[in-house]
């Protein structure tokens, strides 16, 4: 160890009918002693200072495993410690699991060997605080990371909304300024009167839209949290498809599920998850224009063995070429003219990395896309960094 230790900050409990042989330790260390597990639970509520418990087998009112397991709720960062005379491996080995104890101290025992594990059990201990406090540390650093790239995220939205909104604004500046004259003809002008009535209304409609769309992204992290409930994605995708079946049916198209039977529920906030998979499958309507929409379903292991829900959307549609499908997930861009505000995907992107997932975009021009969306089934377990960026690929391998 790097630090000179002052073992006797680091306060131990034992749990002992018999503690009081154990008081030979204060000379190095800082010891309490209790006889039964009732005192022991009431004397660690007294204590939160404790580094370490050490609790013989056969105490009166309880087990040592029983008492352990009860602590470990009450103080899982306290190191736990089970003294047995017993020589049966597998139930010592059974009752560490069951416990969830540091090790195990075989009795009799020797006093200096016992030392030093009482030293060892005090580093553990140390390094623990130590390391929490590290991540609490990191996990600051990365919140101020995270607002300095909102920040440089909503600098590049607003330069992107002045351009996107200035274009809509041409047309209805020409159609105020035009009113006056065409007000004062005695033969109306229809087209005037609805054509360019029509085009100045929906463009004030866009600028609400890209308004609306850049106050939702310009949140901050607290107020847009997730709203994390257990759901089921096929019963939730099966909601989306209902919604937008009527969207298909128009151009012709049928939407095919093939939804895992097997699929676990999983924790999830239903209505940004939702958002999702309408922009999703919209463009995908909106990209096709003969064939079919296919959703699937599955569940898979990540490359630690995590398990994570695999959402695919399939088309058979016009395809992504190699130019656009690296400006997808940026802010304003959209391949449809004069249609949609190319904010969509990028709020996907954003709430499926709020869930710890990953999206896979793979298209190829004239047979179709395919989007990828991997969710963890619970995200707040979940042991992988947000996803930096979506992976595209514009050589989709399977239709």
């Amino acid at each position: 160890m790097q630090k000179t230790f002052q073992y006797k900050d680091y306060p131990i409990l034992f749990v002992d009918d018999e503690a009081s042989r154990l008081m030979t330790f204060k000379e190095d260390f800082t010891v309490y002693t209790t006889n039964t597990g009732e005192d022991a639970l009431q004397f660690i509520d007294d204590h939160p200072e404790l580094a370490l418990i050490v609790s013989h087998q056969e105490v009166p009112g309880m087990t040592g495993v029983e008492l352990l397991q009860q602590i470990s709720q009450k103080r899982p960062d306290t190191v736990r410690m089970l003294i047995t005379a017993q020589t049966d491996m597998k139930r010592v080995m059974k009752a560490m699991n069951e416990g969830e104890i540091y090790r195990y101290i075989t009795k009799p025992y020797n006093v200096d060997e016992l030392t030093q594990i009482l030293i060892q059990g005090i580093e553990r201990y140390y390094l623990r605080k130590e390391r929490d406090l590290l991540y609490a540390e990191k996990i600051e650093t990365l919140k101020k990371i995270a607002r300095t790239n909102r920040l440089t995220a909503i600098g590049t939205l607003a330069a992107g909304m002045a351009h996107e909104i200035n274009n809509p604004l041409v047309a209805i500046k020409t159609f105020l300024q035009m009113i006056p004259d065409k007000y004062e003809e005695e033969k109306k002008d229809s087209e005037f009167w609805v054509k360019f009535y029509e085009v100045a209304l929906g463009e004030t409609q866009r600028i609400q839209q890209l308004i609306s769309h850049l106050l939702h992204y310009s949140k901050n992290p607290e107020e847009e949290s997730l709203h994390l409930r257990r759901i089921d994605i096929n019963l939730l995708i099966e909601e989306t498809v209902t919604l937008l079946d009527n969207e298909a049916k128009k151009k012709g198209l049928t939407i095919q599920r093939e939804l895992a039977s097997d699929l676990p529920a999983c924790v999830a906030d239903h209505g940004k998850l939702r958002q999702v998979f309408l922009n999703v499958m919209l463009n995908a309507i909106q990209g096709t224009e003969r064939g079919h929409i296919l959703v699937s379903t599955s569940l898979e292991k990540d490359e630690v063995d995590q398990n994570q829900i695999n959402i695919v959307v399939e088309d058979t549609g016009i395809g992504i070429s190699e130019e656009n499908i690296g400006k997808l997930f940026k802010p304003f861009f959209t391949t449809r003219r004069n249609e949609g505000s190319g904010l969509g995907l990028m709020m996907c992107l954003h709430i499926i990395e709020e869930h710890r997932g990953t999206i896979d975009v793979q298209s190829e021009v004239g047979k179709g896309t395919k989007v990828t969306i991997l969710v963890p089934l619970d995200p707040t377990s979940y042991n992988r960094r947000r996803a930096e960026s979506p992976s595209l690929n514009t050589n989709k391998k399977t239709l």
